[in-house]
């Protein structure tokens, strides 16, 4: 049994990312992977074992000190995903510990032994059986555990049964009390009405032989199929075909209100053997569940970005749906983005890749072309139904006619028609809140939030105008702060005066609201697409959250609000964003027995981003932004890294740029030192390099030399860097 274990903790003002060797205390089971309380310095901290050892030289023993406890009894971490944050600190140009502290549950990641949750469980016994008592509580008590012969005191408790009544039953003998661990299960609400595979398309039947072929390589598949065509059911049935030779299989998806909808196609079809994985589940319900997937009990593994690292034992695929999106890359440290993550483990364990979508990212459809990945295609929705209708409306005209309302006469009459036929809606506006900013109209003064000097946004349901980058909030003004004018007035509009508007329009209409707002409540997501799928709700008004994924075959309307808010963002992601977004919405319509058509409201209604939406094609908008992409050398005909500087002090963070970018020298191409486009965050001043290449490989290594002489310099105090690889946004 080894003696030692090398030991990384989580230290941030540490030199180096290495690890410490500590000594193992006699009869503690410590394996690689598992998660340790350690003394370092004065302070007990979190750690990981990375390697045990029983080889350490008799003079390096002096001093060592011991292990205190482990934190969680099963090892979080298996020697796979060690050795993946080994490559993955190299390929993001972050830390060790920093992507293993992102692989491990919270309750993993927390000083202290984290313990199942314990319940205590009333269970008859044979005196119970013959008793008869005489209180109706205690009678009703036992009659319900002769049927069930066992059920918990919260169980109990649903039945009206308080805890001093089954206290006296267990001092008279006829029941008995134990603690019995309890699953923390975030599927316990689902009913499982088990549900046989349907008939295959016949594009359907094609594409699944090929991804279930034998052979001796693992493949990466791009599955690019319109909305509708049926990708999640060749998922399904892609995963059933690793099930039967014992393979686990991850299913990531771009937003957590995927989860609930897919969650319950997949468990009708597979049952306990799923796990879902994501950040909205309680710390206690993540922790059983990772360890479900750690023991092997559960061999389906859904969830959002992070779900990436879940610790499968043989896994034989793993499934990116709408893998264009940007949701995929962490934005914070460690910036990691899971496809790469997929893709490395994918090669490490032998394991096909599907990346699914209606409109792939550029990166990925262009490595396709090249023979990077099998593209395999679903070019028509399930039993032939038509793609909808779009129709496009130009802003401009409607407001030279006289039209304020957010919504154009072509959508309002829309609505009237669909909401007469019981049809139901989907209005699509990728901003929360009322109003977009607030402005005197005297001096032209505009309400700013003073740590991150963006507009604040104004929402109607507080009466506050609000920060959507760091949370700040204050009253609606009465007078300017500038000019002490009283002529202030909020403009554009947000998913809240959306609602409001419609309700104007169509008073005696059911509105539900999706949003950031409306989702803070741990399960929101799914009672708000529940309420809609049962239609309780004529008109489902939200932000991206609806603009994918979701199958309302009663919708026969989407109308996008405005197609210009990402378009005009400065961003060189900017088309590429609009074209997924104004697609993916699209293809909420139409997906039942009725036509669907969709309208979109746009000021710009001859961008070329916009037009190929419109006709859903994605080769035309492919070949005209791979012609601006090549002419800048930006990604896919070139490569990124985002140097982002940030700091309490506008002149310093601007001199330290100056100097960072000296550093970098002359062999890759530079975009800056210039000032981000959000200027300023949580009263951070922030300016960035953007260093271009052709290859990534030595670029990294370019970047990294010249970030460790900056580091050791004087130059780099009272300055933050954050280092971003193939950033998916520049602002």
């Amino acid at each position: 049994m080894a003696k030692f274990a090398e030991i990384i903790v989580k230290i941030h003002n540490l030199p180096d990312d290495r690890s410490f060797t500590y000594r193992i205390p006699e009869g503690m089971k410590v394996s690689v992977g598992s998660s340790v309380i350690v003394p370092f310095g004065k302070r007990r901290v979190t750690g990981y074992c990375i390697a045990l050892t029983n080889h350490v030289p008799p003079e390096a023993r002096t001093g060592l000190k011991e292990i205190e406890a482990l934190s969680c009894e099963l090892p979080l971490l298996t020697p796979e995903l060690i050795r993946l944050a080994e490559w993955g600190a190299g390929r993001f140009l972050c830390s060790r510990i920093d992507l293993l502290a992102a692989m491990v549950p919270p309750a993993g990641r927390k000083t202290g032994t984290h313990r199942a949750k314990l319940l205590k469980e009333a269970r008859i016994t044979a005196a119970g059986r013959e008793a008869l008592p005489r209180g109706k509580k205690q009678k009703l008590a036992l009659d319900i555990l002769r049927q069930t012969g066992s059920l918990t005191l919260s169980q109990l408790a649903g039945y009206g049964i308080s805890p001093a009544t089954v206290y006296s039953l267990e001092k008279k003998g006829w029941l008995l009390l134990e603690e019995k661990e309890s699953r923390r299960n975030p599927l316990v609400n689902l009913k499982r009405e088990p549900v046989a595979a349907p008939q295959l398309t016949p594009s359907q039947k094609q594409v699944l032989e090929e991804i279930n072929k034998d052979r001796k390589q693992a493949k990466t598949f791009l599955l690019h199929g319109v909305t509708g065509s049926g990708k999640t059911e060749v998922y399904m049935q892609a995963i059933a075909k690793r099930l039967q030779k014992g393979l686990a299989s991850i299913v990531l998806v771009p937003e957590i209100s995927l989860t609930p909808q897919i969650m319950e196609s997949f468990f009708a079809r597979f049952g306990d053997r799923i796990a879902i994985l994501h950040s909205r589940l309680s710390t206690g319900e993540r922790y059983d569940e990772w360890c479900r997937v750690a023991s092997g009990e559960a061999l389906v593994v859904i969830g959002a970005r992070s779900a990436v690292f879940a610790p499968v034992k043989r896994l034989g695929l793993i499934i990116i749906d709408e893998e264009h999106e940007s949701t995929y890359k962490q934005e914070e440290n460690p910036r990691y983005h899971a496809r790469d993550i997929a893709l490395w483990r994918a090669a490490e364990n032998g394991a096909d890749v599907i990346l699914g979508s209606a409109t792939p990212s550029l990166e990925t459809y262009t490595k396709a072309l090249q023979g990077g990945y099998q593209i395999l295609k679903l070019p028509k929705r399930i039993a032939d139904k038509p793609l909808p209708a779009v129709e496009i409306v130009d802003m401009r005209q409607e407001m030279k006619s006289g039209n304020r309302s957010v919504f154009s006469r072509t959508l309002s009459k829309a609505l009237w028609e669909t909401l007469q036929a019981g049809k139901q809606a989907m209005l699509f506006l990728n901003r929360r809140g009322y109003a977009t900013f607030v402005l005197c109209r005297e001096c032209g003064h505009v309400m700013r939030c003073p740590d991150c000097n963006v507009a604040l946004k104004f929402h109607n349901t507080t009466g506050n105008l609000c920060c959507h980058y760091c949370e700040y909030q204050e009253p609606y003004p009465k007078t300017c702060p500038a000019c002490g004018g009283i002529y202030i007035r909020y403009f554009g509009a947000g998913t809240q005066k959306v609602e409001k508007e419609l309700l104007r329009l169509f008073p005696a209409i059911k509105v539900l609201r999706m949003d950031a707002d409306t989702t803070t409540r741990k399960g929101q997501h799914q009672k708000i697409l529940e309420s809609f799928r049962k239609g309780k709700a004529d008109v489902l008004v939200g932000t991206q959250m609806i603009a994918k994924g979701h199958d309302f075959a009663n919708v026969t309307l989407v109308g996008v609000i405005t197609a210009d808010t990402a378009l005009n963002l400065p961003d060189f992601r900017a088309g590429e964003r609009t074209f997924q977004m104004i697609t993916q919405v699209a293809g909420r319509a139409g997906r039942g027995t009725d036509p669907g058509r969709v309208i979109v409201q746009t000021y710009n209604p001859d961008h070329y981003a916009v037009l190929a939406a419109k006709n859903n094609d994605y080769e035309a908008f492919y070949q005209e932004e791979c012609e601006r992409r090549r002419q800048l050398g930006y990604p896919p005909f070139g490569t990124l890294v985002r140097l982002l500087l940030s700091g309490t002090e506008e002149k310093t963070v601007i001199k330290t740029s100056y100097e960072l970018a000296a550093l970098l020298g002359g062999e890759s191409k530079l975009a800056g030192p210039s000032p981000c486009p959000l200027e300023k965050v949580r009263g951070r001043y922030r300016w960035q390099i953007v260093v271009l290449d052709n290859d990534l490989s030595p670029l990294l290594l370019r970047i990294k030399k010249a970030v460790n002489l900056f580091d050791s310099s004087s130059v780099s105090s009272g300055v933050r860097l954050s280092i971003d690889v193939e950033p998916q946004s520049l602002l």
